[in-house]
């Protein structure tokens, strides 16, 4: 098993109290931080799999606290499984800030990101039209 400083990401073989790279009292770190903030610090994991399973988790709390870290990651990632994960975890949500962004990536250099963002964007709009009153024509 190997363990990581969740401020410098070192990792090293066994459980230690404070990080021997940056000098972090990680157990005082981890009690500082509530159950939504150690998941936002996840989506820096080396492990992309740990920063997937993140994203995945704080979409499924729609914490809104998520919602800027989540849009920071699609921009800096490299790992486009990564940034397909933090936009259906962005789905998740349905504020003003992640519709805009979303629409932003519409054009995203990625396909699989754009077919994410394409599915999402498709459902809010059917969503929006059923949930609409409906018009009565004029004579």
């Amino acid at each position: 098993m190997r363990f990581y400083c969740p401020r410098c990401w070192q990792d090293f073989g066994q459980d230690v109290a404070k990080c021997p790279h940056c000098g972090l009292d990680i157990a005082e770190f981890w009690k500082s931080k509530d159950y939504v903030e150690k998941l936002i610090i996840a989506l820096d994991h080396p492990e992309k799999e740990t920063s997937i399973r993140a994203a995945w988790l704080l979409g499924q709390l729609k914490d809104v606290r998520a919602v800027s870290p989540l849009i920071n990651l699609v921009q800096k990632t490299e790992d486009v499984y990564l940034a397909r994960a933090a936009v259906q975890a962005l789905g998740e949500f349905n504020t003003p800030e992640v519709r805009q962004f979303l629409e932003t990536l519409t054009q995203h250099r990625v396909k699989m990101v754009r077919d994410e963002v394409q599915r999402l964007l498709s459902g809010r709009r059917n969503c929006a039209r059923l949930s609409s009153p409906a018009r009565k024509e004029q004579p």
